[in-house]
């Protein structure tokens, strides 16, 4: 919701800083690109996708395979039936897929965003921390067709209406009782054997840590003085810096729970296994040594992917560039086999990522990404005899020489770029360009690294597979597939915890805690109508009855992982009585592996939110809306 409240905030009118209210349904604001998906239904589809991969030979179009068959499904689905968007997740890896199928409501608009010192209080000081006093919520409707189907924004366009809905538990929880969540969470890895963990800290972790920490950097010192750039890069700054907290505690747990060696062990264990059963070993005996043979693969690969996809992100002209060279590739072939953003239905999407990259692009920066990226590649190991990197590293004047390619490049017109690009007898051989002559041995080391990736790919589909298996009858149980963005239920207790040695943290932080927290400015800046309503204590029906006080946050065991910001907390009786957003920092770890002793979420308390939606931001029609009386 960050970067929506941005995009819809101007600097006469921040909604991100002093907050939104929309007092009728006629002043609610579009909140573009934001929408809400439901599940319709879900069905296996493993049988049909495993066939089609069982059919190739060549290891390396397995994968390649699963992709096709899959995008035969989702056609399918969706002729079948418009009004749905299917998706096919992998819930474990070469050997379980499962189609969803989702409604979308593509017409949604803010109602109410409280101020920037309320949901964003503590900042990047208290991101991933607890104990938290961040009130980060915000109400929003969905509207449809008058009819009841999705449709884009209209002033004709109507509130939608759910089959069933939440019911609000204004009375919140206490300590030690139930609570679950219904969420999308992200990405987790728990099923991954221990080269991947070891990849993670080698490469992944420490590389993504540096390169962002660097970024915020480098984006907040051009905005000092800047108040229009700064209001227009706050939500890539706060999408960047929780990344990067979020990757030091994935640091910090893997060592502290000495995780790679855990996996190692266990590892052990099941070979053991495996061993000691004939049958068994004639199916899985080399599967452990196969996959450390993949890995062997991987590593030397290293950062290399990573860097190539830090150019394309985050350097511009680097993207246009790319773009380019790979767009005379395509069109030497035929239009079935190009890639798909060159194909001709997708013409108009390729004409605006390009206008989109040139609309964005900031001199003053750009170049000094693309010499901090390449300057750091030019001296990683699995990374400097490889071009463009060894010829960069011989250049004595990098500045310089980073300089004179954005000067002499004709990227830097955006009209010469067009008409080169669609010129069909301007070949790249005939283009004498020092940053496309940069970039293309990029592109091709990238397209290198992708069959290599191909390869391992499809041997760890099956491997996996038979990993998995292997593990089951190990120990005679099946397990829950790793995260992918499906829906999930996790569930646990409200429950404090001891981070270190002589400290425990209690499960609830209070409005007392916010003000003897809060500052004139800065992260802990203490909203003036929240300090008022304190001081004459003004709490309404909201107190915690056990804490004298207005509940704030609140912290749980669950398993929760990227993806569940926003989801509903639930009380034993699917009551809301809260919305999680974060973690501890000892919990980021949860992508790999949960720990009873340092997984824990954090939600902001239902009380806290009523209150502050009643109190603060005047909003009583949207309490009486939700069934609370007052």
């Amino acid at each position: 919701m960050f970067g929506i409240v941005s995009d819809a905030s101007t600097v006469e009118n921040n909604y991100l800083d002093n907050g939104f209210l929309a007092e009728t349904r006629e002043k609610e604001l579009p909140a573009k690109g934001l929408t809400c998906r439901i599940t319709d239904s879900y069905e296996d589809v493993s049988t049909e996708i495993l066939e089609a991969a069982n059919t190739e030979e060549d290891i390396s179009k397995r994968t390649t395979a699963i992709s096709k068959k899959i995008k035969e499904i989702i056609e399918r689905e969706e002729k079948k039936d418009s009004t749905i968007k299917a998706e096919v997740s992998e819930m474990f890896v070469g050997e379980q897929y499962v189609l969803f199928r989702y409604k979308t409501i593509n017409d949604v608009r803010l109602v109410y965003v409280p101020p920037r010192t309320i949901g964003e209080f503590g900042g990047e000081s208290d991101n991933w921390v607890w104990p938290r006093h961040n009130g980060d919520f915000s109400f929003v409707r969905a509207y449809v067709a008058p009819n009841g189907s999705s449709a884009k924004y209209s002033e004709e366009n109507v509130p939608y209406q759910p089959k069933k809905f939440l019911q609000v538990n204004a009375n919140g929880v206490n300590e030690e009782d139930f609570v679950f969540i219904l969420g999308y969470p992200g990405r987790t890895f728990k099923h991954q054997p221990s080269q991947f963990l070891m990849m993670q800290e080698k490469y992944q972790l420490p590389y993504v840590q540096d390169i962002f920490s660097w970024l915020i950097n480098l984006y907040e010192k051009r905005g000092e003085n800047d108040p229009e750039f700064a209001l227009s890069i706050v939500g890539e700054i706060q999408g960047l810096a929780n990344t990067e907290k979020n990757y030091r505690g994935k640091m910090q747990g893997l060592e502290r729970l000495n995780l790679i060696q855990k996996k190692q062990d266990e590892e052990k264990q099941l070979q053991q296994f495996i061993d000691s059963d004939l049958k068994l070993k004639e199916k899985y005996g080399t599967v452990l040594s196969e996959i450390d043979e993949v890995y062997k693969d991987a590593f030397a690969t290293g950062r290399r992917n990573l860097v190539l996809m830090m150019l394309s992100r985050n350097v511009d002209y680097y993207r246009l560039a790319e773009i380019f060279v790979d767009y005379k590739k395509e069109m030497l072939k035929t239009e079935a086999e190009r890639k798909a953003l060159y194909k001709e239905d997708k013409r108009n999407d390729f004409y605006n990522t390009i206008t989109n990259l040139y609309n964005e692009y900031m001199l003053d920066l750009d170049a000094k990404i693309l010499n901090k990226i390449l300057t750091d590649a030019s001296t990683f190991e699995e990374c400097r005899e490889l071009e463009p990197f060894k010829s960069f590293a011989s250049v004595k004047n990098k500045d310089e020489f980073i300089s004179d390619l954005y000067e002499e490049t004709f990227i830097n017109d955006s009209k010469e770029y067009f008409e080169l690009l669609e010129d069909e007898d301007e070949t790249l051989e005939d283009i004498d360009d020092p940053y496309i002559n940069l970039i293309k041995s990029a592109v091709e080391l990238g397209d290198t690294e992708r069959k290599k990736a191909q390869i391992r790919d499809g041997k760890m589909n099956i491997l996996l597979a038979g990993l998995n298996d292997a593990k089951r009858q190990w120990l005679n149980k099946s397990f829950v597939p790793d995260a992918n963005l499906t829906l999930r239920l996790t569930y646990g207790y409200v429950r404090g915890y001891s981070p270190a040695d002589a400290t425990y943290f209690s499960p609830n932080t209070t409005l007392t805690g916010l003000i003897q927290k809060g500052r004139e400015s800065g992260d802990y800046k203490l909203n003036k109508k929240v300090k008022e309503l304190y001081k004459n204590k003004d709490f309404g029906q909201f107190i915690h009855p056990k804490l004298n006080d207005v509940p704030v946050n609140f912290i749980y065991n669950m398993d929760t992982s990227g993806g569940n910001s926003g989801s509903p907390i639930l009380d034993a009786y699917g009551r809301l009585v809260g919305v999680n957003f974060d973690r501890s920092f000892e919990a980021t770890v949860n992508d790999y592996t949960w720990s009873e002793s340092y997984s824990r979420s954090i939600g902001v308390d239902i009380r806290y939110i009523l209150w502050v939606a009643q109190k603060v931001g005047g909003a009583d029609f949207l309490l009486k809306e939700m069934g609370i009386s007052f």
